[in-house]
C-alpha cells in the first residue's frame, strides 16, 4: 500500500475528488466497495462534477490514517436538515496518510474538501 502526504497524490491527473474525514461513524461498504458516508454539510451543485470519493479514516482506537479511494456516485438527503450522505463504488483501501487531516486536505479543521489532480 501507499503512503500519502497529499490528497492529490491519490487521484489521477484529470480527475477530481471530493475528500472526508472520519472516525468511522455512518461509514459503510458492501465486499464490491458500494456504500455511504457521512452526513456532511456541502453544496449538491459543487458534488456534481466530482469523479472520486477519497475517505481519511481515522479511528479512535487507531494509530493510522486509513486512505480508500472511490468512485462517486451521487448524494442523497440525511435525516439531518442541509447534510448529505455521498455514496460511492469500487471502493478501496489504497494506503495511509503520513499527514495530519489539516495537511493532507488543505482544509483546515473542516472535515470536507476537495481536490483536483
Amino acid at each position: 500500500m501507499s503512503k500519502f502526504k497529499q490528497a492529490s497524490e491519490v487521484i489521477q491527473p484529470n480527475q477530481s475528488a471530493i475528500i472526508v474525514f472520519s472516525h468511522g461513524e455512518h461509514f459503510s461498504y458492501d465486499v464490491g466497495g458500494r456504500g455511504s458516508i457521512g452526513k456532511w454539510v456541502l453544496d449538491p451543485e459543487t458534488v456534481k462534477e466530482i469523479d472520486k470519493v477519497i475517505i481519511y479514516l481515522r479511528r479512535d482506537y487507531e494509530n493510522v490514517n486509513r486512505i480508500f479511494l472511490g468512485n462517486f456516485s451521487g448524494i442523497r438527503p440525511s435525516n439531518i436538515p442541509n447534510r448529505y450522505v455521498i455514496r460511492f463504488l469500487a471502493l478501496k483501501e489504497v494506503g495511509t496518510a503520513e499527514a495530519s487531516w489539516p495537511n493532507f486536505a488543505s482544509a483546515g479543521q473542516d472535515p470536507v474538501s476537495y481536490v483536483h489532480g
